[in-house]
């Protein structure tokens, strides 16, 4: 009997610790998962601390480009003006920093082949930068001048029929590519529309389309007011009476709450060029905006029309019929900066806009540009 109950307790014994060692080997498992979980969720942070910063980083060079570009406007020496095509080009063109090497090898085969210090200048940026090592950052400049400024449009009947006539020109450009367009979205659908638009924001209650604005609005469950004034963001029209998603699509592409009081025809899209004037053919927009691309930015109203008289069949002196405000230069940007860390991307999306900052506080447009020596004010931004 003592033999036997001697083995039954090395036998439990045994049990015993393997069931320890089982309950210690899952609890080191565990550990485990739980500390790479964690570290995985610590890198992660550390990535979107360091995305959001290199992308506040982005945001404040993108700044600096309008500012340069601003003061270089105003430069000149001996009659000289430096070409808008050049300030343009301070904030169009794209930039990444710290620059990768296939930015710096102007066309360099490989890497072996960068010369003229290009090297030594990519390694020294990147030794006396802490950003490399923790990621990078990009950005992208744009003008919001190629496009009609809801806000301003109310500030005159001469304005207010501008608009309707531009708006209807580019019904009718659509109607030529998909007349399916305006079975869906009849003319005088869109006619009312437009004029809703116009109410939404204009500052009295009497209805462009007949009687009182409010009676539409106060049908809606839950009833609402018009603005009737200034609106902070495109995203409100979905507000107005008569508006569909088709019809924002189609509308939203054409104008913008963040431009000034007139369309910059050096970046204007092939649809605006239709609305500015009718009589243009599509061979002779292209013929335009090629121009513009090889050749260099229209300084003046003249030079335009200089061209246009060579070029097309467009009687100068019948250009414009509808008095489109037009201008040259860029005043107002819209900015995306990002940042990266890691496989995390914040991107911010801004706008620097004296014109909206103007309308939403005074109801009115500046009376003159900003000078050129102050830093850029953002008026609106967004995380993305």
């Amino acid at each position: 009997m003592r033999f036997f109950s001697l083995r039954n307790r090395k036998g439990m014994a045994l049990l015993l610790v393997m069931t320890t060692v089982a309950i210690m080997a899952v609890i080191m498992l565990e550990l485990g998962y739980t500390t790479r979980v964690t570290n995985a969720m610590s890198a992660n942070y550390r990535d979107e601390v360091a995305a959001e910063y290199l992308a506040k980083s982005s945001l404040n060079v993108s700044l600096l480009r309008v500012a340069v570009a601003n003061k270089v406007k105003t430069f000149e020496l001996g009659g000289f003006k430096v070409p808008s095509s050049v300030t343009s080009l301070i904030i169009t063109l794209p930039f990444i920093f710290p620059p990768p090497p296939e930015l710096l090898s102007f066309g360099a085969a490989s890497d072996e082949d960068l010369g003229l210090g290009m090297r030594t200048l990519l390694e020294n940026i990147k030794k006396k930068t802490n950003i490399s090592k923790v990621g990078f950052f990009d950005q992208s400049i744009s003008s919001t001048d190629a496009l009609i400024n809801i806000n301003a449009v109310p500030l005159s009947e001469e304005r207010i029929e501008t608009f309707k006539e531009q708006m209807k020109a580019h019904y009718i450009s659509k109607m030529q590519e998909d007349e399916s367009f305006g079975y869906r979205n009849p003319i005088q659908e869109f006619d009312r529309v437009i004029n809703n638009i116009i109410d939404w924001i204009d500052p009295d209650s009497n209805s462009r389309n007949g009687g009182d604005e409010n009676v539409y609005y106060d049908k809606k469950s839950p009833p609402y007011k018009p603005r009737n004034f200034s609106i902070p963001s495109m995203s409100e029209l979905h507000m107005i009476d008569g508006m569909n998603d088709e019809l924002f699509d189609f509308i939203s592409p054409m104008v913008t709450v963040f431009s000034g009081a007139s369309i910059n025809v050096n970046i204007a899209s092939k649809e605006m060029w239709k609305t500015i004037d009718g009589k243009f053919t599509d061979e002779e927009i292209t013929l335009l905006m090629d121009k513009i691309k090889q050749e260099g930015e229209f300084a003046s109203e003249q030079e335009l029309k200089t061209w246009i008289g060579q070029n097309t069949k467009i009687v100068v002196a019948e250009f414009n019929p509808l008095k489109v405000p037009l201008s040259f230069v860029d005043e107002n940007f819209k900015i995306e900066a990002s940042g990266h860390s890691g496989k995390v991307s914040k991107k911010i999306i801004c706008y620097v806009s004296e014109a909206y900052s103007k309308l939403l506080l005074e109801g009115a447009l500046p009376s003159k540009t900003a000078a050129a020596d102050v830093t850029p004010k953002i008026v609106y931004w967004e995380y993305r």
